[in-house]
């Protein structure tokens, strides 16, 4: 509920107030945008008195809907069920329904408004904690079978389960609804999620016929490679239960043990398909991660078997960080075609290839790669000597269109919303209008998002349409002079600021992270007041969505990370995503042994690997579109071992 200085704003509409209480008048819409400014601010502050005068002159205002989401959300009072259908029909076809939904759902649960929140919502919702108070509505309006039955699938669960559904529970209890069966199944699900405290509580929920079986699955979890003593009878479906958790286990931190024990029950023990197929995969993939060379023998035919594309990737990059093109070469087969399509996998086959002795094959392989754009097509053009493709398209978009189109209900919203910088919002308006729209009309929604400045918008229009040859919409010229001032401050490039805000926030100021990295360079706030206090700048966490303080301090840790790792930027992109101290470790692991291109490809997060591959990618992108063009590594980058 973000909107540009309210007190300005307040100050500029008084006017209104005064001139016209308690009326409804017409209002131009720069009179319209001071008075919504004012009403947001006296919702803000709980003056109802004041925004009821106000809310009148706005009702043909184009957030005129907003003001009602937040009064019915906002002012504490019971919304009754007539009311609240009124403004789901009202609102239908903004992004409000549903947010207004889950806000009205959640207040008449928390009230015990049972009636009304079935009268919202006849079934299941697909949130958690409004699963526990549907069924505490239906518990409570007479319908027990309904309520006992999700009782018991939302007790069935690995962790540990919203408070709001205790009384659900506790009733559903009482009743005799829990039995061994859902004690056992739960179990299962706790010990492998490794939630040790809660294994124990479910374990102990079991009856005394249970409470063998649950000893058992306890001892196991606990010391896994004593799997042997435990003497677990071989026709028992839960003996198979307790050697699948205990080996799963057991492969995290020991291999080539479990890959023992796992040879010596597998053929004892009645595993389902299913179980055989999970203990494999564990011990496969705990073998890949801590390249434990005694199972190799084992898991090349279990990769063929499994065919799992992800464990074959990491086998394949465990090839590469040993430089090992025979294992490369046995092991893409097993790729699917799907995955071995991807551009990735097109370049070391090229490189293996090479590395065989077929230069003209490969060479083949590395022309077809470059003439594509994208990191690995850039590292095929490098090798080639050859320039690098663009494919830029421009997206040809009819004026009369984009202008029809920026008159509809929902554009107006956009426009409106972004005008008070509520970013959020507007990007809530602006997917469900391109979600809502034809194939056709996308260029021309693509061209108005651009010619307003509205850069994600923008992108996501391009994205929409799977038009990644549209560059200019793709890779637009956001905030330009900020990123060249402060580029020019830090001796660094402008492109290469604009390609990490490009991956970051594909130029959305107010965006925030899962992790709570915020604004346009996604600065984590212990980051960005750490930075603040070295370069000498006052700090705020509301300051990082502002474009110009997130970019001072963005670059700012940059330059930082430039200078800790000798202007190397792939070292330096790699610790802005996931930290120096981790970049540190895996320079540690790699030991200076591998070339620039074989080092990127083993970065062990994903994450991590795509962020540095996209920013070194994009900065070529920017520096071509801006008529400086650069190359994807420099000379010392490439001749540099690590």
């Amino acid at each position: 509920m973000r909107v540009r200085s309210v007190l300005f704003w307040w100050m500029c509409g008084f006017f209104v107030l005064a001139a016209f209480p308690g009326r409804s008048y017409a209002l131009d819409l720069e009179q319209q945008r001071k008075a919504y400014a004012v009403a947001i601010n006296a919702i803000r502050h709980g003056d109802w008195e004041q925004y009821q005068r106000l809310r009148p002159s706005l009702d043909d205002y184009p957030l005129a809907i907003y003001l009602d989401y937040y009064e019915l959300t906002g002012n504490g009072q019971r919304v009754s069920v007539e009311r609240a259908e009124q403004f789901m029909a009202d609102s239908r076809g903004t992004a409000l329904p549903n947010r207004f939904l889950r806000s009205y759902l959640g207040s008449a649960g928390r009230r015990g408004r049972w009636s009304d929140f079935l009268a919202m919502m006849s079934q299941e919702p697909a949130s958690e904690d409004l699963k526990c108070y549907y069924y505490r509505a239906l518990y409570h309006t007479g319908d027990r079978d309904a309520a006992y039955a999700g009782a018991a699938s939302l007790w069935v669960h690995s962790h540990s389960r919203p408070k709001i559904c205790d009384p659900l529970f506790t009733n559903w209890q009482r009743a005799g609804g829990l039995n061994d069966d859902l004690v056992w199944a739960r179990l299962l699900q706790t010990v492998d999620a490794r939630q040790t405290s809660l294994s124990r509580y479910v374990a102990r929920k079991g009856s005394p016929a249970l409470k063998p079986w649950a000893d058992r699955m306890m001892s196991a979890y606990a010391s896994p490679t004593k799997l042997a003593a435990l003497k677990l009878p071989e026709n028992e479906a839960k003996s198979a239960d307790i050697a699948t958790a205990a080996l799963k286990r057991l492969a995290r931190s020991d291999q080539e043990a479990a890959l023992k024990l796992w040879l010596q029950f597998k053929d004892r023990l009645p595993f389902e398909p299913a179980q055989v197929r999970e203990v494999e995969r564990q011990i496969a993939l705990y073998t890949l991660f801590r390249e434990t060379e005694s199972n190799l023998a084992w898991l090349q035919p279990t990769l063929a078997r499994l065919q799992d594309d992800t464990l074959v990737e990491i086998r394949l990059r465990w090839a590469i960080a040993s430089q090992d093109w025979g294992g490369f070469r046995a092991t893409l087969p097993l790729l699917s075609s799907e995955a071995a399509r991807d551009s990735g996998w097109r370049y070391w086959s090229a490189l293996a290839t090479e590395q065989a002795g077929r230069q003209e094959q490969a060479k083949e392989e590395l022309v077809e790669l470059a003439s594509e754009r994208g990191y690995y097509s850039f590292l095929a053009a490098d090798r080639l000597g050859q320039p690098y493709k663009m494919n830029n398209k421009s997206a040809s978009a009819d004026s009369n269109a984009g202008a029809a189109q920026a008159d509809t209900p929902a554009l107006r919203r956009v426009t409106e919303l972004t005008f008070h910088d509520a970013q959020r919002d507007a990007h809530a308006e602006w997917s469900l209008v391109l979600s809502s729209s034809a194939p056709e009309q996308l260029p021309a929604l693509a061209r108005l998002a651009a010619d307003r400045g509205w850069y994600r918008f923008a992108i996501d229009a391009a994205n929409r349409a799977k038009e990644m040859d549209w560059l200019d919409m793709r890779f637009p010229p956001a905030y330009r002079e900020t990123f060249e001032q402060y580029a020019g401050r830090r001796g660094v490039p402008t492109t290469e600021l604009m390609a990490i805000a490009r991956r970051e926030s594909a130029f959305m100021p107010q965006i925030t992270s899962s992790a709570g990295a915020r604004g346009l360079m996604q600065v984590m706030p212990a980051t960005g007041k750490q930075v603040a206090n070295r370069v000498g700048v006052n700090y705020s966490r509301e300051a990082l969505y502002e474009v110009d303080d997130n970019v001072l301090l963005g670059s700012a840790y940059y330059r930082e990370l430039l200078d800790q790792f000798d202007n190397n930027r792939i070292y330096a992109l790699a610790a802005y995503n996931a930290g120096p101290h981790r970049v540190e470790r895996w320079r540690a692991d790699s030991a200076g042994q591998l070339p620039v291109e074989a080092w990127i490809e083993t970065i062990p997060f994903k994450e991590t690997r795509a962020y540095v591959q996209a920013v070194l990618a994009y900065n070529v992108v920017f520096g071509e579109l801006q008529g400086a063009p650069s190359s994807l590594l420099s000379d010392a980058e490439r001749q540099a071992r690590y």
